[in-house]
């Protein structure tokens, strides 16, 4: 399938730097297009509706992981360098971006350098990446996180946060059921959920259940946005997942007794269909941590979600093919044109969203 099928036009204005609660407005007032796939119908409303479009028995699935700083100086002779992290690996690896006053062609695979917030923890550059990034070896690896946490600050590509908020307001930058630190970028499909929103659903009779993913190295625009011709030819980077007892359990009960599993978000998606992959639609779930790579794009046979909240993506990246794979292209791509000649929808992590029955 050409990639070229999922390219539109997308004002930057469109794209807002700022969560909606920073912007003087409620977590759920934003806009929300509606997918009916069994009539092919589009539907626009307000994100405070969603509950209508829920059945008691549903079980919603959310992913309770939330955005760290990515960001830190390191210092190698007399020259100080700004490492951004883009994701970890399997074989405890991380996916790094350098920026130096040098040029970074002085770099090479073995070197190390030391962070100059806590000379404890090194850096040494391992292997080049494409789209001008490296892997890298942090030591002691358990340290990273809590140097970011500390003292790191927040760089991004795609969208350029407002490094004072960042600061001052970081619960605005996570869905309000977010517990576990981990993730490189913003789970955001989460983002639309008040607290009291969630309380109504719960009430109507929908079930809730958690996973985690920290999202990494996929997020990043280099990643997500598809230059190959063929949009099989792309390659998604690797993400770590955890599904717990109580959540593969309460997954087990809704698949036997035929009730719906929302994912909010692609996070969420990739996690529950990479523990179901060719296990069909009836196999039991094993409670599990581990890595998914998963890449899915139309064709992709889908075995454990009935019901997609996602945000509206950027053309030609993977997250726009994954939902065109659950919905059908057709009709994603008609609901795109809709919206982009309607002007008033705002896309990418803080802007509106998309359901898809």
């Amino acid at each position: 399938m050409k990639t070229a099928d999922f390219e539109f036009s997308l004002d930057p204005k469109v794209m807002p730097h700022d969560p909606v609660e920073l912007r003087g407005g409620a977590r759920d007032s934003g806009r929300m297009v509606v997918l009916d796939r069994s009539l092919s119908r589009i539907e626009h409303t307000k994100f405070s509706n969603i509950a209508d479009h829920f059945h008691p028995g549903d079980l919603l699935v959310l992913n309770d992981s939330y955005i760290l700083s990515n960001t830190l100086w390191f210092q190698y002779g007399k020259s100080s360098l700004q490492v951004t992290v883009y994701g970890h690996e399997p074989d405890s690896t991380t996916i790094v971006k350098l920026q130096a006053s040098e040029q970074l062609e002085l770099f090479e695979p073995g070197r190390t350098m030391v962070s100059l917030n806590n000379d404890q923890l090194s850096c040494s550059l391992l292997e080049r990446q494409s789209d001008g990034l490296w892997k890298a070896q942090f030591n002691p690896p358990e340290l990273l996180l809590q140097v970011l946490d500390q003292y790191g600050a927040r760089v991004d590509e795609t969208i350029h946060l407002n490094p004072a908020y960042w600061k001052e307001t970081p619960e605005a930058y996570r869905s309000v059921y977010a517990k576990t630190p981990g993730s490189l970028d913003i789970p955001s499909a989460g983002l639309h959920f008040s607290r009291e929103l969630l309380a109504h659903i719960s009430a109507k009779g929908v079930e809730i259940a958690y996973i985690t993913l920290h999202v990494g190295v996929t997020e990043t625009l280099a990643i997500r946005h598809i230059s190959a011709e063929e949009i099989e030819n792309h390659k998604v980077g690797s993400e770590y997942f955890d599904v717990s007892q109580r959540t593969a359990a309460q997954l087990n009960r809704a698949r036997a007794e035929g009730r719906r599993v929302i994912a909010v978000g692609t996070t969420v998606m990739r996690t529950l269909e990479t523990i179901t992959h060719d296990m069909g639609r009836k196999a039991a779930i094993k409670p599990q941590e581990g890595w998914t790579d998963l890449y899915i794009y139309p064709g992709f046979k889908f075995n454990a979600v009935d019901v997609l909240l996602t945000n509206l993506h950027r053309p030609r990246s993977s997250h726009i093919v994954l939902t065109a794979a659950f919905a059908g292209t057709d009709l994603v791509m008609r609901s795109y044109d809709e919206i982009s000649k309607m002007g008033c929808y705002e896309f990418d992590m803080f802007g509106d969203c998309m359901l898809i029955m």
